[in-house]
């Protein structure tokens, strides 16, 4: 029985390059060439749901999300569809952090151009 001759394994200069040449290669013609891997999986993270926000009152309860209009600057202007987080037992709500962010330049920005109120004469 004659034994298949198998190509070496080029080196490769960029990762570009060497995936152009798997898209066009079976790993299973250089598998006596190639290096084992250890794999080392971090137990904490189970998976991805572990990493959702949860409501603060029933700690297992993952957050949704909906999107609602915010009025900033005590009525001065609106800011359409910020992401809000909510429980869905009904006692949970607020905004995510990066809608936080936002609400919070925004009323930075209005606090400059915001109109002063007129002092009343006496």
């Amino acid at each position: 029985m004659k034994m298949k001759k198998t190509n070496e394994l080029p080196k490769f200069n960029s990762r570009e390059e060497a995936a152009e040449f798997w898209d066009t290669h079976s790993s299973a013609d250089y598998w006596d060439q190639l290096e084992e891997v250890e794999l080392i999986v971090d137990p904490s993270i189970k998976s991805p749901r572990d990493l959702s926000p949860r409501c603060p009152h029933h700690k297992n309860q993952v957050l949704f999300t909906r999107w609602r209009n915010v009025v900033v600057a005590n009525g001065f202007a609106t800011l359409n569809r910020m992401r809000e987080l909510y429980c869905p037992r009904g006692d949970y709500t607020r905004l995510a952090p990066e809608a936080q962010a936002l609400v919070k330049k925004a009323e930075a920005a209005l606090k400059q151009v915001q109109p002063k109120p007129a002092k009343l004469a006496a």
